[in-house]
This record gives structure tokens, sequence and C-alpha cells, in this order.
């Protein structure tokens, strides 16, 4: 028995003032594909508008995979719209040419696509939020979709009523209670017969794995893998407090824009924590789509002996240095940057802020300890122009205070300097070439000694 028209209606709208999904006055933008799921919501929100003052917009994407049938969602999306006197936005886009391009299947490119339009739409009209008509049942197979592809937690509570710009009004409304309404209120929609294609791994979930999970296990057995994920969602928020409280201690950024992750005392933690450090740090790097198996790959990679590296889902790179894990994509390169004395220079890459001057007091602690943030130096043997660069192949550099020379890097690999971080490393240098290492150690052949009749001072400061 469909159920009545009003209880449908005020399910959404409590859905609506429980998870907070819209305000009064909001603009709306709905993802219309013609399906029942996004008709039925866009004639519930219309229904609503009044009510809730709101003001709605339509938007279908034609992603060229099924010509004939999308010309005829397209014009059914604009009639409904023209009927409900509400905006109606048309986009297409050839998801098999941009899914080769980004060597990615065709559902995930066409899911990435949509939000981004979506978002891009939104904030070019100022919509306040996107409507999208994912519900009850929706929920259930990313569940077990996620489940099957090796998930954590995260990925079991399944999708959020409400994330950013994206609210899922029909949360709480299964696919049967949808399409009951819209057959007793007579709402004419469109049935996608992609959604039939075996083709597709979430069809296959929804017309083989949950039937038969209710036929042969249990006839609640959506609803308990609902009650199932709702429940890790209350633990979630509990477990999320600790880890977000414990990684921002452990998180930070370095001048190059590499994530860094210390592991000085991380190893210290239970495995459950562990995981969830390590996917912040990933998600602190904006990789949100990472699967369960690159996180224990990266813990794999944290507890062993050696320094070491591995790709990361998204093109990144992670790098185990000492006591420091990094994360990074492409590595920037610097831009030689000619400099006097005195002056104060502010790097583009690293951001980071070098100043010389000359100076007639030094810190005799620094000249025989050195000091990372600052170095003094004898300018009489400063030979022609200095400018600042990064480490060229091969350079050779003579420590302070000790025989001989060596290559800079195999000096950075004797004082234990994190590989990841030598792209960012300033060096300073004239025409004869290494004066100094910034915020490492100048050359010898620059020191003080008691002939010096002027002093330059060194200092770097992060911008």
């Amino acid at each position: 028995m469909a159920p009545k028209k009003s209880s449908i209606i005020a399910t959404v709208e409590k859905t609506i003032s429980e998870y907070g999904l819209l305000a009064n006055g909001d603009h709306i933008l709905v993802g219309l594909s013609g399906g029942p799921d996004s008709t039925a919501l866009l004639h519930i929100l219309h229904r609503l508008r009044n009510k809730l003052d709101l003001s709605l917009a339509a938007v279908y994407i034609n992603h060229k995979l099924r010509p004939r049938a999308a010309k005829k969602e397209a014009r059914f999306c604009d009639d409904l719209c023209a009927d409900l006197q509400i905006d109606f936005h048309y986009n297409e886009i050839d998801i098999n040419d941009l899914a080769a391009e980004q060597k990615t299947g065709i559902e995930e490119t066409a899911r990435n696509y949509r939000y981004m339009f979506f978002t891009e739409l939104a904030n070019d009209e100022n919509y306040d939020a996107v409507a999208v008509g994912h519900h009850r049942d929706d929920r259930v197979e990313t569940i077990l979709f996620n489940l099957l592809r090796g998930s954590g937690r995260q990925g079991l509570i399944g999708m959020p009523a409400g994330r950013d710009l994206f609210i899922r009004p029909l949360y709480d409304l299964s696919r049967q209670q949808i399409i009951g309404w819209l057959d007793k209120n007579k709402l004419a929609y469109m049935t996608d017969k992609s959604n039939q294609s075996p083709r597709y791994t979430r069809n296959r979930i929804r017309h083989k794995v949950i039937p038969l999970l209710e036929k042969e296990i249990s006839e609640s057995a959506a609803g308990n893998i609902i009650r199932f994920s709702e429940i890790l969602a209350d633990e979630e928020r509990f477990l999320e407090k600790q880890s977000s409280r414990i990684s921002g201690k452990l998180i930070s950024t370095t001048p190059g824009g590499k994530f860094k992750l210390d592991l000085a005392r991380i190893l210290e933690y239970d495995i459950w924590l562990l995981r969830r450090l390590v996917r912040r740090f990933f998600s602190r790097a904006g990789l949100s789509d990472i699967v369960f198996a690159d996180i224990d790959r990266t813990l794999d990679l944290i507890g062993g002996g050696r320094d070491s590296r591995l790709s990361i889902t998204g093109g990144m790179t992670a790098e185990k240095a000492g006591y420091g894990l990094y994360l990074y994509g492409r590595k920037k390169r610097f831009i030689r940057q000619e400099v006097i004395v005195p002056g104060s220079y502010r790097l583009r890459y690293p951001k980071i802020s070098i100043s010389l001057e000359f100076t007639d007091n030094c810190d005799v602690n620094i000249i025989k300890e050195g000091s990372p943030r600052q170095a003094f130096l004898d300018a009489g043997k400063l030979s022609g122009k200095l400018y600042i660069d990064g480490i060229k192949l091969g350079e050779r550099f003579h420590p302070f205070r000790r025989p001989g020379s060596k290559k800079a890097t195999d000096f950075l690999t004797d004082r234990k300097y994190p590989r990841p971080l030598r792209d960012e490393l300033p060096v300073l240098y004239d025409d004869h070439g290494i004066v100094w290492l910034a915020g490492v150690e100048i050359d010898d052949r620059v020191k003080i000694d008691s002939k010096t009749k002027k002093m330059v001072k060194l200092e770097i400061e992060r911008s």
C-alpha cells in the first residue's frame, strides 16, 4: 500500500529540519535526471516552497552515453520545469572521452563531473544548496559498495544527509515509497534502462545482492544495514573528536607546501587511531577518495625500518624520512633570485624570508655551534654577485671547520636532513659556489676569523 501524500512530504520536511539541510529563503538547485527519484524530489520541494520560503531551479546533464534517451529526458525535464515555473539549466559532456582522458571508470568519471559542474553552477548563480535525489536504498547500496571495495568505518557510514553544498532531502525514504507516491499522484517520470544494466557495479548490488540478502538472510536486511551505519556514525563522531585533537599536534605543512606527519610519537598509538591519523593526514592534503588499502600500505611504510616511499591514489607520493612522513604531489622548482647586502627577500617557493645585513656584533655561540635560523660570515670573503637558488646537481660544499669538501647532497645525508625537503632548501651562492645552506651550515671558506673586518648576519624565517 502506497503511503499517503502528506506522510511522504512530512517525512522530507522532518529530514530537512532534523539535519538542518535548508534555511528559510534558500535558493536551491535540484539535480534533475527525469528519473523517479529526482522528479519526486523536485515536486516535493516545489510543494514545500511556500512553507519554507524556497526558490527553486533545476539542472540536467547529458553525458552523451544514450543519445536518444538523453534527448527525451532533457525535453521532459525542460517541460517539467516550465510547468512548475522554475529555471532550467542544461549541460552536456562526452563522458567516454573524459574517462579516457582521466583514465578513470565511466561511473566514477560521470559522478565526479556532476559534482564538479553542480558546484561551479551553484557558485556562479549563487545557489545556497544543491539537492540530489539519493534515498534510503541508495545509502544501502553505497554502504555495500564501500564494504566490498575495502573501505574503513568512514565508508561504512555511507553518504551523509548533507555535506558542504549538497543535500539529500529524500534521505529517509525508500525507492518503493518514492515510486508509490509518484504513481498515486499520477506524476510522470522517465525510466533509465541503463539502471537495469549489469554492466555497472551498483546495479548488480541493487538488483542481485540486496534482493538475495532479503530473501535468503533477512527481510529486514536493508533496514539493518542502515541501522548499522547509523550506530557507526554515532561512534564515529566521538572517535573523530579524539583523533582530531591528536592530529592537530602531529600534522603540519612545510614551507614548500608538503604535508608532514610527525612519527616521533605516533607508533605508541593503537592501530585504530593510527589508521585515523593517516586518513586525516591524507584528507588534510585534499585526498578524500582514499581506499583502505592505501592506509594499510602507508602504515607498513611507517612501521618499516628504512626510509622509503610509495605512490598514493590521487597522484601523490608518501615518503618516510627519519621521524617524518611527507605527502606531496609534483615537486616545484626554485626561481633564481639575486640578492645584495643589506636586503630582505621573501621567496615565492618555498614560503621563506631571508635577510642579509652588515653587523659589528655576532653571537659567538652561533658561530661555534650553528643555528637553524642565523649564521655569520666574513663579508670580505664573498666573491662577485650573490643569489639564492636550490641545490644544484653535483655541487660541492666545504663544511664549516671540517677537512675537505663533499657533495652538498652527501653532506645533507650525513646530517640526516630529510630527503623530501631538499628541493625546498634555499641555498645562498656567490661566484665561487655555495655560501650557505640556509638554516643548516655555512661554507668553511666564508667563516669569520681573526682577520675579519666586516661581518654579514644571515637570517631565515618562515613567511
